[in-house]
């Protein structure tokens, strides 16, 4: 099953083409970029994404970790797509593979004008010490951006962002890791989740969401239906339910993960799902930087070279 599932991956690439420019008679809204910040070598994975509108705008979601594996590669990414400045500027949640790349951003020729970042309470950070969340080095990086000068906010649920007037960006849900509804849980489920829509093509942003908060929002009448799914917590087992997944019923996923942790044990659910479904799926590590052109009824596939 896993060479049956990696040789229908490796097919899919075949048959795609290079383009990602806006294309005037396409009526484009978005490009959406997932970066490739993830390192085989170092067996390090990270979240990126950039969405460049047709207005100019430009907003990322989350940088990968520091340094070379992560915001240096969203950076160069940036670069050479000659991006001079970010508008807005989003962390889902309090892991350093989610916003560790913001000290390469912030040390670049790049302008970031605006921060959102909910930095969680220090009593449920250090429930992950030392391992996961640390609250010391958060406070460092809150301090670096407010000698920098950029505003920093928070996310809060139901807020709205209109990079144009077609283009919707809105905090899906949000929680704080205490909420009485949904009892305790871990900094992943403290993810943003976010949906951007345009016309009749929407994208819905996960974080590393996991099976908990997935079981509230499917249980609880949210909007997660979405032509693509950031899929959470780069595939891993944990993340969440199927049940999640026939809710948003994606026609492309999208995965921030390592190759080897693709085709392993701890991805076979997540990955089975999708060939079963036949929904194809883009490995950052497998596929690179991986780009869709989204009209507001078409959407066109690209991979960067």
């Amino acid at each position: 099953m896993l060479y049956r599932n990696y040789v229908k991956i490796s097919f899919i690439v075949i048959g795609l083409w290079i383009c990602c420019q806006f294309e005037a008679h396409a009526d484009p809204g978005a490009i959406y970029t997932m970066i490739n910040v993830s390192s085989q070598q170092l067996g390090l994975v990270g979240d990126a994404h950039v969405i460049k509108f047709a207005s100019g705008q430009v907003y990322v979601i989350d940088t990968g970790n520091e340094g070379d594996s992560g915001g240096k590669k969203l950076v160069s990414h940036l670069q050479k797509e000659r991006t001079k400045k970010i508008d807005k500027l989003f962390i889902s949640h309090a892991h350093r593979d989610h916003y560790g790349g913001v000290i390469d951003l912030l040390n670049s020729s790049i302008v970031v004008h605006e921060i959102y970042f909910n930095i969680p309470y220090k009593e449920v950070c250090d429930q992950e010490r030392p391992w996961g969340c640390d609250y010391d080095h958060l406070m460092n990086l809150r301090q670096l951006i407010k000698n920098k000068g950029i505003n920093l906010k928070s996310i809060h649920m139901g807020d709205t962002y209109n990079p144009n007037k077609y283009t919707k960006f809105q905090a899906l849900f949000v929680q704080s890791g205490v909420q009485k509804d949904i009892g305790k849980t871990d900094i992943n489920d403290t993810s943003a989740v976010m949906k951007l829509t345009y016309g009749k093509r929407s994208v819905l942003f996960t974080g590393d969401l996991n099976w908990k908060v997935g079981e509230f929002l499917t249980g609880n009448a949210f909007d997660l239906k979405a032509d693509i799914l950031k899929v959470p917590h780069h595939g891993t087992e944990g993340v969440v339910t199927n049940q999640f997944f026939d809710a948003v019923q994606p026609k492309i996923a999208m995965v921030p993960s390592l190759t080897s942790v693709w085709i392993s044990d701890r991805s076979r659910r997540i990955r089975e799902y999708f060939y079963n479904k036949n929904i194809p799926a883009y490995v950052s590590a497998l596929h690179g930087d991986v780009s869709i052109l989204i009209g507001k009824d078409s959407l066109k596939i690209c991979i960067s070279e």
